[in-house]
């Protein structure tokens, strides 16, 4: 997926950056940073832990760093857990697409927003511990542990939110479905970490830092169960694309067809500039013909023109694949956009009929791009019409059957050469 620094990326990156900036002087003024060996072997296992990403399907990533920053914040105060955030961000490296990222090749926004993230939500998690807790440390034991565990969800929650509102920029979609797609099913884990992080806290006070040693060896088990969450997401991806190859082995005319309605769609959904739900969106472009599966071989290859019953098979397919793709929760929503890309506004579409709004905005978009790209290749029954021919069908169908604003985009795309 391709990322682009909008002018809203761009404010919002100054106004993050300018947001540390305060944070940072207001902290070092008021708490002083004690490089003790202790701190410093702290800041090594945040390097450590940072340097564990777990790669989202949204190309995002976490990790678990926070759980190390949170006895960082408690007990040596927020300049500190500022710097342990920031050190173990910038010093960071971790393999990605097979090949080692680090600070001097990564790109500078990429940096940038992450470093003022971590410094943020360090000061945010450290500054709630002291009001809830009065000061630094810890002066209850099981008070300070709901102090801890309540700091550790602030922790999290700003930075998710941190993180949600630069997707949404960078990817154009919105922030409910980056958090539905990317970190909801994080929740138990993250408590998990939080425990941890407590025990963390209250062995070193106890044992001193070489605890802490012991205890990180678990920590990293507790990382392996998130890995666990999103590799189980990308196993589904890779069987349902497994499904979808099967379909252009069994229907060679289409081969290609499903990967140029993914990328056509991509494009035109940029260019509409409206909230749109960018990722189901791209899910159902390449799966959206998926329920042809279940549909016979002759009736798929079949030279001449279907006679009504075999028709009526054929409109099936958005239904099929609802059903194929009904169980896999990430796909929500991409299963009911699969179920509406032949229906068309004037509610002459199947399989519902559907009108209008009734239909998915996201759907509106696929059946264009799927029109056009299907007339412009060989089928079965006929030769591929020109560009020319496809982009008349488009005018003609536009106000009726198809969405007039994403027709017009469409060809202005396309007449531009954008649809590359």
């Amino acid at each position: 997926m391709g990322f682009l620094l909008t002018k809203n990326t761009k404010k919002y990156l100054s106004l993050l950056i300018f947001i540390t900036a305060v944070v940072f002087y207001v902290s070092i003024s008021r708490y002083d940073i004690d490089l003790s060996k202790d701190l410093i072997i702290l800041i090594i296992f945040t390097i450590i832990a940072e340097s564990l990403v777990i790669f989202t399907p949204n190309h995002g990533g976490v990790t678990l760093s926070f759980g190390v920053i949170l006895p960082v914040a408690v007990l040596f105060g927020p300049s500190s857990a500022i710097l342990c955030g920031a050190l173990g961000n910038l010093l960071s490296v971790y393999k990605m697409d097979g090949k080692f990222k680090h600070l001097f090749n990564i790109e500078f926004y990429k940096t940038a927003v992450n470093t003022a993230n971590y410094m943020i939500s360090s000061a945010a998690c450290s500054y709630f511990y002291i009001m809830v807790n009065g000061s630094v440390g810890v002066q209850n034991i099981y008070t300070s542990m709901l102090y801890m565990m309540a700091s550790a969800l602030v922790y999290v929650v700003v930075n998710i939110a941190i993180t949600n509102l630069f997707l949404s920029f960078m990817v154009n979609n919105n922030v409910k479905e980056i958090w539905l797609e990317n970190f909801s099913g994080l929740i138990p884990n993250v408590l998990g970490v939080s425990a941890v992080s407590i025990i963390i806290t209250l062995s070193y006070l106890n044992f001193g830092v070489e605890s802490i040693i012991v205890l990180f060896f678990p920590y990293l088990l507790i990382r392996y169960s998130f890995q666990l969450v999103f590799d189980m997401k990308q196993a589904y991806l890779n069987t349902i694309k497994a499904l979808s190859s099967a379909l252009e082995e069994k229907d060679p005319y289409t081969k290609g067809h499903s990967e140029r309605v993914e990328k056509y769609s991509a494009i035109l959904a940029k260019e509409l500039n409206t909230k749109i739900d960018f990722q189901q969106l791209q899910y159902a472009a390449i799966f959206h013909d998926i329920g042809k599966i279940g549909i016979n071989d002759s009736i798929l290859n079949k030279p001449g023109k279907l006679s009504d019953e075999e028709y009526e098979q054929i409109k099936q397919h958005p239904s099929k694949g609802m059903n194929i793709l009904g169980n896999v929760g990430f796909l929500k929503k991409a299963t009911k956009i699969i179920g509406a890309h032949h229906e068309y506004c004037d509610g002459t579409g199947y399989p519902q009929g559907l009108k209008q709004e009734e239909i998915p905005l996201e759907s509106k978009i696929i059946t264009v791009v799927d029109i056009f790209d299907a007339v412009t290749t060989d089928r079965p029954y006929r030769k591929a019409m020109t560009d020319e021919e496809a982009i008349e069908i488009l005018r003609r169908e536009s106000g009726t059957k198809l969405d007039p604003a994403i027709v017009d985009k469409f060809i202005k795309l396309h007449n531009e050469g954008r649809l590359i």
